[in-house]
């Protein structure tokens, strides 16, 4: 008796296991890849530009350039321009070579 309620258990297990695969919408890992979506395109927005001129006149900045302080002198500069971080980087670092 016992072998028949091992075997009724293992079909009702697999049959549940083939209904929630077809049913998951699951990937085919037997046929083709499935194409990507082509992504949205992403409107352009207007960072603010700072040039080299307009930040060597914030003494606050230079101080923290002078010192060595490279990531509060950048966390300084993102905060009063909203540019991103790259850019903020490059702005430093070009005031660091023109400062010493």
């Amino acid at each position: 008796m016992s072998g028949f309620l091992l075997f009724a258990l293992g079909v009702l297990c697999g049959a549940g296991l083939v209904l929630a695969l077809r049913r998951g919408g699951g990937r085919d890992l037997t046929g083709p890849p499935r194409t990507l979506s082509q992504p949205r395109p992403v409107a352009p927005v207007d960072l603010p530009r700072i040039d080299v001129a307009t930040a060597s006149r914030d003494e606050e900045l230079l101080d923290l350039i002078r010192r060595g302080r490279k990531i509060e002198a950048i966390k300084h500069l993102r905060d009063r321009t909203g540019l991103g971080l790259r850019e903020a980087k490059d702005a430093i670092e070009a005031l660091e070579r023109t400062v010493g």
